[in-house]
């Protein structure tokens, strides 16, 4: 279950840009489970021992272990050792890091999520110095957290930009192929776009609504916005309307039926609110809106 959660929430409200949370598991086995999310995620173990699974191959785990998971790539704790298992997780946004608003920060220190060499492992390298390192440095990110100094929204972004820098410096994992980046006059724009999403998330969109709002045509939108935040525009909209559903379902917000949660979350229908639902929470809404217990 999870046992603490702190928050950097989007400055457009709804939704958050980095969410850093402890998980505590028993001890078991478990059904391997299309576990998937939009954000970016790292994952340090703090204790206990287990297995972690990818769609293509399987991790054991142990004290230290540092993982990495790209957005909607498939993941799942599948065995716990006895005496369960303590991580922390830290999601965030891709757009945390390469958002308009401050030049030092570029899309260029995501790529070890997205233009990964052949030798890139899930998993850090165990007895490595930059792996330990980078898990005393998750370990600051929440003394920052838990101590809220002025500012500390600030040195946890900068705390994860060096992270990253950390991991391409250390590790083999980024290719050496340029596939290109998308151009940082690009980035308010997308982020306008995102914006405009998040404002209607209970209305009717259409990418050539979202492309005119970024000034561009439809394709180049699509393809600008997949690289900047590892998932379409549509896998975007529709993982933020479940995410808003959830938050609903957890206030059971005035006692509202599955339909009208649907409606208001931008879905026509209950089929395609409950089949949004199950691939980004791993269970139906009705499901989740009787345990709120997280699963890794």
């Amino acid at each position: 279950m999870q046992t603490s959660e702190a928050l950097i929430p989007s400055a457009t409200g709804g939704g958050y840009l980095l969410r850093l949370f402890n998980v505590s598991v028993d001890e078991g086995v478990r059904k391997f489970r299309d576990h998937r999310h939009i954000e970016f995620e790292i994952v340090l173990i703090k204790s206990g021992g287990g297995i972690y699974r990818t769609k293509d191959k399987e991790y054991s785990i142990r004290k230290g272990d540092v993982f990495l998971f790209a957005s909607n790539e498939i993941h799942c704790i599948t065995a716990i050792d006895k005496g369960g298992l303590e991580l922390m997780n830290i999601h965030f946004e891709p757009r945390f890091i390469w958002s308009s608003g401050n030049d030092l920060f570029d899309a260029d220190y995501l790529r070890i999520f997205y233009d990964r060499s052949e030798h890139f492992e899930n998993r850090l390298p165990r007895g490595s110095a930059e792996t330990q390192k980078i898990g005393n440095m998750l370990l600051e990110m929440e003394r920052e957290f838990a101590d809220k100094k002025p500012e500390y929204t600030l040195m946890v972004k900068v705390q994860l930009l060096s992270i990253l820098v950390t991991m391409m410096r250390g590790f083999d994992y980024v290719s050496a192929e340029d596939k290109g980046q998308a151009r940082r006059q690009s980035y308010a724009a997308i982020e306008r776009s995102m914006d405009y999403m998040m404002s209607r998330l209970s209305e009717p969109i259409t990418l050539g609504e979202l492309a005119k709002v970024a000034n561009m045509s439809d394709t180049y939108y699509s393809a600008v916005f997949s690289r900047l935040n590892g998932v379409s525009p549509w896998d975007y909209l529709t993982a933020k309307r479940v995410e808003k559903a959830a938050n609903m379902l957890r206030s059971n917000e005035k006692g509202l039926t599955m339909l009208e949660i649907a409606m208001q979350c931008g879905f026509n229908n209950t089929a395609n609110f409950n089949r949004a639902f199950k691939k980004y929470q791993n269970r139906t809404p009705s499901s989740y809106r009787k345990s709120e217990q997280i699963i890794p």
